[in-house]
């Protein structure tokens, strides 16, 4: 009855009767297609087997009700819902996929064509409507594009249904292939990224630890420079006193060579007087046996005056005088003599003094010479340790600004270990943002859903418009 109906209607289009390939075309797509007529205003006139089935309606259920029982109320309200019959009954034909529901309220898929046909004046007297049930493959098509959804969230755990489908299935199972790397490969990275940030944490605290170090050691070393510099300087004016005692060393074992001899010189004089004294003591010896020599002349002369009465007398008084002046030379000499033994003990005694004054004086000689070789190689020393406390002090400053710029690599260093510590921590948060299988089965956090499951599935099931902006 339906194709005697289309071939009435195809014959009205075409005015002539069919032929056996139109039959023929015409009897196949009654077949294996699902086939709706419509009059101008939407109202169904009739459906066939195939298309009855997909809608689950019987044909007593659709003949005389208008096409909005296979859509959405809300979009059967709609202007645009308006506006496609309209285009339609002008003539336009549409070629798209449409949602449509069932008589249960299950949604359905239909890859369709809605075509006006013409009477011999090109006038529409009806809508046939061509179409092929794709639910299968659309809701496969949907069930990859929220699992691409909750990908593009992070979350690895999802799975789709390979669909019987070969072209949608080879989808199904890339998806799931690629999920499965990604979930390796984000272990991987998970791995890599907690050694990474451990790593980090160890070189800013290692840096941290080592910037302190070396900020003491800066410290530590910019006063020892301080107190080198000072002892340089300490030294420096010691070694130029050390020149100055080294010539005054020097001028002091010249003077004593002189001051030597000198004493030698006295030495030599002592043992000269106390010649001199011998020779004296020699002498008034000698005065004193004349003297007693003398005295005995006059007491003799004396004697001799007494015998000779009064011629004598003279004589005998001249005696007298000589005697006396005997006598008082007697003890002159005598106490020349005890002066003179006196004077030989002193002598004897200022010789002992002066030769051991030579001797102290010669050892305070050859120590004074000593003193003046040790105070020159005490110089000379002085000298040598201030050149090297120089150079020394030299090092400490170029060692100190090195470690002052080497402050400022660490403090740098520490600074780009905060960053790579930061970019490790963020990059793990990145990381983390991923629910792969091994967060799902250790009970990590879900991530966040996204919107456009929402949206996707209200627009996808009861869309607007078609590919052509028109409503269907």
């Amino acid at each position: 009855m339906h194709t005697k109906d289309l071939k009435v209607t195809l014959d009205i289009s075409s005015a002539g009767p069919l032929s056996e390939a139109d039959s023929a075309l015409l009897d196949m797509v009654n077949r294996t297609q699902a086939v709706i007529h419509f009059t101008v205003d939407g109202t169904i006139i009739e459906a066939n087997k195939n298309f009855l089935a997909a809608v689950e309606y019987r044909a007593e259920d659709v003949a005389g009700n208008h096409h909005r029982i296979f859509v959405d109320p809300e979009y059967a309200r709609s202007s645009d819902y308006s506006r496609f019959w309209e285009r339609l009954r002008e003539g336009h034909s549409f070629s798209d996929q449409f949602p449509r529901r069932t008589r249960t309220g299950r949604r359905l898929w239909i890859q369709a064509t809605y075509a006006p046909v013409f009477d011999e004046s090109r006038k529409v007297i009806r809508v046939v409507k061509i179409a092929t049930d794709i639910t299968e493959r659309r809701e496969a098509i949907e069930d990859v594009a929220k699992a691409l959804d909750r990908l593009r969230d992070g979350d690895l755990t999802h799975r789709v249904k390979v669909s019987k489908l070969p072209d949608v299935g080879i989808l199904g199972e890339a998806f799931n292939n690629t999920v499965e790397g990604w979930n390796a490969l984000l272990g991987r990275v998970s791995s890599v990224t907690g050694t990474v940030r451990k790593i980090s944490d160890q070189v800013q605290l290692s840096s941290e630890n080592l910037s302190e170090r070396t900020s003491t050691q800066s410290a530590a070393l910019s006063q020892t420079a301080a107190t080198v510099e000072q002892l340089t300087e300490t030294v420096r004016v010691a070694s130029e006193e050390a020149q100055r005692a080294n010539v005054i060393a020097s001028t002091s074992s010249s003077k004593t060579e002189g001051s030597s001899r000198l004493v030698e010189e006295v030495m030599e004089a002592m043992t000269l007087i106390q010649k001199s004294s011998g020779r004296i003591s020699n002498i008034v010896t000698a005065i004193d046996a004349i003297s007693v020599q003398t005295n005995l002349l006059a007491l003799n002369a004396a004697i001799e005056a007494a015998r000779a009465g009064p011629a004598g007398r003279g004589f005998a008084v001249v005696a007298s005088e000589v005697r006396q002046l005997a006598q008082r030379s007697s003890d002159s000499a005598r106490e020349i003599a005890e002066l003179i033994a006196e004077s030989a003990r002193h002598v004897s005694d200022g010789v002992d003094l002066v030769n051991r004054a030579g001797q102290d004086l010669g050892e305070i000689f050859d120590g004074v010479g000593g003193l003046s070789e040790i105070v020159g190689r005490i110089a000379h020393g002085f000298s040598d340790q201030s050149a090297t406390l120089s150079q020394i002090n030299s090092a400490i400053c170029q060692l100190d600004r090195v470690t002052q710029e080497n402050a400022e690599m660490v403090v740098q260093s520490t600074s780009a270990s905060r960053l790579l510590s930061q970019a490790s921590a963020s990059l793990a948060g990145e990381i983390d943002s991923f629910h792969t299988d091994a967060t799902a089965k250790a009970g990590g956090p879900q991530p966040l859903r996204s919107q456009n499951d929402t949206q996707r599935n209200g627009a996808a099931a009861y869309p607007g418009f078609n590919g052509n902006g028109l409503a269907h």
